[in-house]
């Protein structure tokens, strides 16, 4: 059985979304469904909230469950997501809800607590966080974060937890 291997970071390249509308973009497409794992909101969950400006404030940061993954270490077909070619079949796919600007400092912190949660979890070495970016060069700005600066954030935190356990 293969195990996770790699965690993939997302933007949805649109101002405005869901888990669900990802999943009916995604069907548009003709895929079975949606590709992430998760998806984490800017607050403005549909096309008429943005063009307004109403922003869903408490919504802000909260992450949202996409394609199933169960909480053993090994994958299922069922799975497997369908975010980053290539990637796929040994990778959590995380999409945060983003087309240009900066991200709130809530959905920054909703990525590094599900980065670390994953990580833990499932054994995934930091190392193996990317950008998907980083393994396609035809989206050079997707997510729009450096994500060497969130490898070493995790690195950190993975760091302090292993500094307590050892102080026990």
């Amino acid at each position: 059985m293969t195990a996770w291997k790699n965690i993939i970071v997302h933007h949805s390249a649109s101002d405005w979304g869901t888990a669900r509308v990802i999943d009916g973009w995604h069907k548009q497409r003709g895929w079975s469904g949606i590709g992430y794992h998760f998806v984490i909101l800017n607050g403005f969950t549909n096309y008429e909230d943005r063009k307004r400006d109403r922003c869903m404030h408490s919504l802000i940061g909260s992450i949202e469950t996409g394609r199933p993954i169960n909480l053993d270490p090994f994958i299922s077909q069922s799975e497997v997501g369908a975010h980053a070619l290539g990637f796929n079949k040994n990778s959590i796919g995380i999409c945060l809800i983003h087309r240009d600007g900066a991200y709130h400092a809530n959905m920054y912190t909703s990525l590094i607590e599900l980065l670390d949660e994953l990580v833990h979890k499932f054994g995934i070495d930091p190392v193996n966080i990317k950008g998907h970016y980083e393994v396609d060069a035809k989206k050079p700005h997707c997510p729009g974060i450096d994500m060497r600066i969130i490898r070493d954030i995790i690195g950190h935190v993975e760091k302090r937890k292993e500094d307590c356990r050892a102080t026990k």
